[in-house]
């Protein structure tokens, strides 16, 4: 509004204001006199005086609102902030309901049959061993001693029993299959090996040989015996171990 009135307050408008201002103040008589048709005959400075701006007049009342501008781009994205302190520890739930059981799997196949640790006879195919020894010396008398090899498990049957001394237990040369030795005993299917580890013997009646129920050369379900024969004044030290085979 000040903007208005400055642009329509011209050269020519200020003299009418000042001619109305003589008239009131019973200066009719100088109007009359001294007419002032052109800003030339105003002296400079009451012309300058005349041109300047008034005192702001009061505000006037708020106008309507303007429409709403556009909406501007979207700002980028800012950093991301701190992370929060941790919650407090929420109540526990309620227990789920129990879970049904799972289906039996399938019934596995029956096992064979485990052997026992003791048999009535040691069964077919499996070999049982044993040590012997024998200390006789200075005989007074001709003599015979008789050292028992007892099995364990007792055979189903009777067989072959064979000797090797300490020559014919290092060199395997002994007979009926018999090639263990003294530390690891072996004995073929249905025999029995009789292995010597040292033997110190002089003046014997006869080869030391096995012998059961009258038979020599053979062993019993129970087991055999090994027999030294010396004369007077000899002696017979030995030891050895055996093996035999159902």
């Amino acid at each position: 509004m000040l903007h208005s009135v400055r642009r329509r307050f011209s050269a020519t408008t200020g003299v009418a204001v000042l001619a109305l201002v003589l008239a009131m103040s019973g200066g009719a008589f100088a109007a009359g006199k001294y007419l002032i048709t052109s800003t030339k005959q105003i002296k400079p400075s009451v012309l300058a005086q005349l041109k300047k701006a008034g005192p702001a007049g009061p505000a006037g009342a708020k106008g309507a609102n303007g429409t709403n501008g556009a909406s501007g781009p979207q700002g980028p994205a800012g950093p991301t902030g701190p992370a929060g302190a941790a919650g407090a520890k929420g109540e526990t739930g309620p227990q789920g309901p129990a879970g049904t059981a799972g289906t039996p799997g399938a019934k596995g196949e029956k096992g064979l049959n485990g052997e026992t640790g003791f048999t009535a006879t040691l069964p077919a195919g499996k070999t049982e061993t044993g040590t012997w020894a024998v200390n006789v010396f200075g005989a007074s008398a001709e003599g015979i001693s008789f050292i028992p090899i007892s099995f364990s498990i007792p055979l189903g049957s009777s067989g072959e029993a064979f000797y090797l001394n300490a020559t014919e237990t290092i060199t395997k040369a002994g007979t009926g299959g018999c090639t263990g030795t003294v530390t690891a005993p072996t004995a073929p299917a249905g025999k029995l090996c009789i292995y010597t580890d040292e033997e110190e013997t002089e003046k014997l009646l006869f080869v030391p040989k096995p012998i059961f129920a009258e038979e020599i050369g053979h062993f019993g379900k129970p087991g055999t015996f090994l027999e030294f024969g010396v004369q007077a004044g000899g002696q017979a030290a030995a030891r050895g171990s055996w093996a035999v085979t159902a």
